[in-house]
């Protein structure tokens, strides 16, 4: 009678077996988790207390129709569009702050802002430099020392190699497209981390957060970053008006010049030519009166323009209110010890486990490979 199909021992496994192994080294595990958490609470302890301010604000663009005919005809002859300056055009995308926030230029501003530092302002890039890891500090710090040679040692050896390509003469020595150094790609990355936004897109809310280990610093850096934020999305909303009324103040600037200098050359005409009186003097004054009501006109609508242009600034330019202001946090928001603690004891437990079910399995491969080595 045939037997079953039955699968190979070694196919098989014995949960039992598994299970009564991992009983057995619970001792183990127990005391690698030991080790594990009383690192923990050294790493928990010698973090730095995070503090994070944040402010919310609402932007509002005003309301306003659209640009009248004569200003829209007057722009395109400076080439400047105005199809889009309208009433329904004055809200301004939520999508836009994260992308001013995280473009280049930007970082760049913010970079160059001053921060209080032992009782003097700095600037920010130089006060980012001595909080970032891979940066020497004046004192020995332990904790930056070992993550500086341990987690930060591949980006330090990246920096490295940056350096040197760097160094290397570039092929293209004309060309004018920016190239960051690998010290400002790292402050770029490190300033994104402490300064986030979030949008909300359904109630139009943009809160602001900043991260630091000086509550002061977290805060001040908060208010600022606010402030260009909203200044960098005003002078982006009012471009093409700003352009437009520089426009037309220069053409006006410019036939004013002309028409008063017609008005004198009228008078200087009249004056000389007083007693008088022929065909060619009344022709020529007859020009010259014409061209002084043309330039006149054109000067009084290029003042309306003016006028219309400046109304047009003040409409495109959006209104921010602040629903919650910046203030000095009071409570740290980091690190959260309790986690740190049980994440080292969790993992110190589950190593021990792997160490307790490979240990066997390891000592008879190792014996194996000893009398394999014997015997050849």
């Amino acid at each position: 009678m045939e037997q079953p199909h039955q699968l190979p021992e070694s196919d098989e496994i014995d949960i039992v077996e598994l299970l009564q192994k991992v009983w057995q080294g619970r001792k183990i595990a127990i005391k690698i988790s030991v080790v594990f958490a009383l690192l923990g609470v050294i790493f928990a302890l010698s973090s730095t207390n995070v503090y994070t301010a944040t402010t919310t604000f609402i932007p509002k663009g005003k309301s306003s129709g659209s640009v009248g005919g004569s200003l829209s005809g007057l722009a395109s002859l400076a080439g400047i569009s105005l199809g889009g300056m309208s009433g329904g055009d004055s809200e301004i995308p939520p999508s836009m702050y994260p992308m001013v926030l995280n473009s280049i230029p930007f970082l760049e501003k913010t970079l160059s802002l001053e921060v209080p530092l032992n009782g003097q302002n700095i600037v920010m890039k130089e006060y980012l430099l001595t909080q970032m890891y891979f940066k020497e500090s004046n004192s020995f710090d332990f904790l930056n020392f070992l993550k500086k040679y341990t987690i930060g040692l591949p980006a330090l050896l990246k920096g490295k190699i940056f350096a040197e390509m760097n160094a290397l003469p570039s092929a293209a020595e004309n060309i004018t497209i920016k190239r960051l150094t690998y010290e400002e790609e790292q402050l770029f990355n490190y300033l994104k981390s402490l300064v986030t936004i979030s949008v909300d897109k359904k109630e139009g809310f943009i809160a602001l957060s900043v991260q630091d280990k000086d509550p002061q610093v977290a805060a001040i850096i908060a208010q600022n970053t606010q402030h260009l934020l909203q200044q960098e999305v005003i002078d982006f909303k009012i471009k093409n008006a700003r352009e437009l009324l520089t426009f037309t103040e220069t053409l006006y600037t410019e036939k004013k010049v002309a028409f008063e200098a017609l008005q004198d050359e009228l008078a200087i005409f009249r004056d000389q030519h007083q007693n008088i009186s022929s065909g060619l003097f009344e022709n020529k004054l007859s020009r010259l009166e014409s061209e002084l009501s043309i330039a006149s006109a054109v000067n009084e609508e290029l003042a309306k323009q003016v006028e219309q242009a400046r109304i047009q600034v003040s409409r495109d330019t959006p209104i921010f209110t602040i629903i919650d202001p910046v203030v000095i946090p009071n409570q740290r928001t980091g690190p959260k010890r309790k986690f740190i603690v049980l994440g080292f004891t969790f993992l110190g437990f589950f190593l021990g486990l792997g160490y307790a079910l490979i240990k066997e399995p390891f000592s008879a491969m190792r014996k194996q490979i000893l009398e394999g080595s014997k015997t050849a």
